[in-house]
C-alpha cells in the first residue's frame, strides 16, 4: 500500500502511457506491407464438396453389390424336366447300394422313405 502511494505522490493519477497521434490510421497498411506475399492454396473439388465423398461410397457399393449378386450362381434346383431326367439316369444301382451301405439304411428304412415320395 506504501508503494501505491508512493508512486500516486510521484507520477500522480495520469496515464503516463499515451499513443502518438495518428499512430492507429496508418498502422494496417503499416503490417500488411510488412508481411511477406503468400499465394492463396487453391482447395480442391474434394476438400470444397463432401457430398462427392458420400456419392463415391454409394456408387462403390452398388457396384460391388450388383458384382457379387451377378457372380455368386443361384443354389435353387432346377426344375426343368429334361435335366432332373438327366440326373436321375445316371445314378446307377451300385451307387444307391453305396448310398444306402454309407447311412447305414435297411431294407424297411428304404421302402418306408421311398413310399413317402
Amino acid at each position: 500500500m506504501e508503494e501505491e502511494k508512493y508512486i500516486e505522490e510521484k507520477v500522480g493519477k495520469r496515464n503516463p502511457f499515451r499513443v502518438p497521434e495518428g499512430y492507429f490510421d496508418n498502422l494496417t497498411a503499416q503490417i500488411m506491407e510488412s508481411l511477406p506475399e503468400q499465394k492463396p492454396k487453391a482447395k480442391t473439388v474434394w476438400l470444397r464438396k463432401p457430398m462427392y465423398y458420400a456419392a463415391a461410397c454409394v456408387c462403390a457399393l452398388l457396384i460391388s453389390a450388383t458384382a457379387w449378386l451377378l457372380m455368386s450362381e443361384p443354389t435353387s434346383q432346377t426344375t426343368d424336366p429334361m435335366q432332373a431326367h438327366a440326373v436321375q439316369q445316371d445314378v446307377t444301382d451300385e451307387d444307391f447300394d453305396k448310398a444306402a451301405d454309407y447311412m447305414m439304411l435297411d431294407n424297411h428304412e428304404i421302402y418306408a422313405l421311398l413310399s413317402e415320395n
